[in-house]
């Protein structure tokens, strides 16, 4: 039997906290829908869509991701736009991303249906096996899915697995001896639609992804990313010119490299195709109702102070609307609690520019009583009220 030493433990607690420094997952709560309000066809026009999950890379507020542009002489990415929504109903992730590409430079949105990598692309990945790795091989770990980690690949209207490309799959993945080669269909564990304007430079993307581990207080990895490419540089050097991620690590500076463990990819499209460590975590809470958060208009002037107004109507059954004024930017958290002290919803969770915003809650999976509903601004309590929900 080994028996370890105290400096032998003390190494081991040196190497566990290096590993939790880099290998940071960032917790998100995901608000659960009611799967017949979501119509898959691209355009996430759904009022529940407002509420959803979020995952900002690109914002005019500031960045959320690792950007490689291979030695281009840029100062910021090309897509002034680029952001991700989810939601979740049983077995079901819902997923939307938004990308708006700069339309009047050398870029543009390009596809190269003969080569995926010279093209756009966008890869959605997916995990209920965090302790498993992606493979190596670029291959997407398609025979993984739909547990994963695999990744979907996206092109242009285009959703697939693996470009619909016959794979080899590893031993281990076969459900038959002689499964060796498949071609796997994203078809079948998803809905999905695009939906293109050219003229505009924007791609959207919406999905539903079945997911065996999608349930009430459960969680699965979660991470997107892509490539920007162009007829100018594609079909020339055989890539893309640019691989980007999502990576909440690094926040208003996109070219910076992001802490990582020794051994992590070098380049942002490998923190999606070829290593999980460093994806997301969402976490499906019944509590997390879906939140609308808009910034109000014809307000006059900017606000002079922080405020939190009373919620209206109040008492109110199920839905209530809450305004909060902001005279700076910051990070802003508005948070419910019944009477135990306990969270029982997240109405408002991000960066948040100076101005006036309107928050509409749909309480429809609380029962009735006394709540109270608290704002913080750069994790300083601004005030704390109470509601009353009748039902």
């Amino acid at each position: 039997m080994r028996k370890f030493t105290i400096s032998g433990m003390l190494t081991i607690c040196l190497l566990l906290s290096v590993i939790s420094l880099f290998a940071q997952r960032k917790l998100i709560d995901v608000p659960k829908v009611d799967p017949a309000a979501i119509t898959i066809d691209g355009k996430a026009d759904e009022p529940e869509w407002n509420g959803g999950a979020k995952a900002d890379v690109i914002t005019p507020v500031g960045f959320e991701g690792y950007f490689n542009f291979y030695g281009r002489e840029v100062i910021e990415p090309d897509y002034p736009e680029l952001s991700g929504r989810m939601l979740w109903a049983r077995e079901t992730l819902f997923v939307f991303i938004h990308i708006k590409d700069v339309v009047n430079d050398s870029s543009g949105l390009y596809w190269n249906p003969d080569n995926q990598w010279e093209s756009d692309q966008l890869f959605v990945s997916i995990s209920s096996r965090l302790g498993t790795p992606m493979g190596s091989n670029y291959d997407g770990n398609v025979y993984a899915a739909p547990e994963g980690p695999f990744h979907f690949l996206v092109m242009g209207d285009r959703v697939t697995l693996n470009n619909e490309a016959e794979t080899f799959v590893p031993e281990e993945w076969r459900k038959f001896p002689e499964d060796t080669l498949r071609v796997f269909l994203a078809s079948d564990i998803s809905r999905s639609a695009t939906f293109i304007d050219t003229i505009a430079g924007t791609w959207d993307v919406e999905l539903a992804i079945y997911n065996p581990n999608v349930a009430a207080n459960a969680s699965i990895g979660f991470n997107f990313g892509g490539s920007q490419s162009s007829s100018a540089y594609g079909p020339p050097n055989g890539d893309a010119y640019a691989y980007w991620t999502w990576q909440p690590s690094v926040v208003d500076s996109p070219f910076a490299v992001p802490p990582t463990m020794p051994g992590a990819p070098g380049d942002p499209g490998g923190f999606n195709l070829i290593d999980a460590e460093y994806w997301a975590l969402l976490e499906f809470d019944t509590t997390a109702v879906t939140t609308s958060v808009e910034m109000r208009d014809g307000v006059n002037g900017l606000p002079v102070a922080y405020s939190l107004s009373q919620n209206y109507p109040n008492p109110f059954n199920p839905s209530t609307v809450i305004q909060f004024a902001l005279p700076r930017a910051g990070k802003v958290e508005m948070k419910v609690y019944n009477l135990l002290g306990q969270v029982v919803a997240t109405l408002v969770n991000g960066q948040y520019a100076t101005g006036t915003y309107e928050v509409q809650w749909n309480a429809r999976n609380l029962s009735s009583g006394l709540y109270f509903y608290r704002l913080t601004v750069d994790h300083n309590v601004v005030d704390t009220k109470k509601m009353v929900l009748v039902k």
